[in-house]
């Protein structure tokens, strides 16, 4: 007896360049609490956990701005449409 399986196709979706702002938010929260703690560990002088709080924290504000800087980038060029 053959077993039937029901495949749904993966549909397409349109890939525009809006601010995601969950996405943006959380970024924020955790940059913002590994700051916190990059912050502590620098202050008590435990390299293991300054360096890689300090590291995600940074890396997370990137993304945030990298962010927001391509969402102005493509809202300024006019869609070729």
């Amino acid at each position: 007896m053959p077993i039937k399986v029901k495949h749904y196709a993966a549909k397409t979706i349109s890939a525009n360049n809006s601010l995601e702002w969950e996405l943006l938010l959380s970024e924020f929260l955790v940059g913002s609490i590994c700051g916190v703690l990059a912050y502590m560990g620098f202050k008590a002088s435990v390299l293991l956990i300054f360096i890689p709080n300090l590291i995600i924290s940074v890396s997370c504000f990137l993304m945030i701005i990298f962010s927001v800087f391509l969402y102005f980038k493509h809202k300024k060029t006019p869609s070729s449409r």
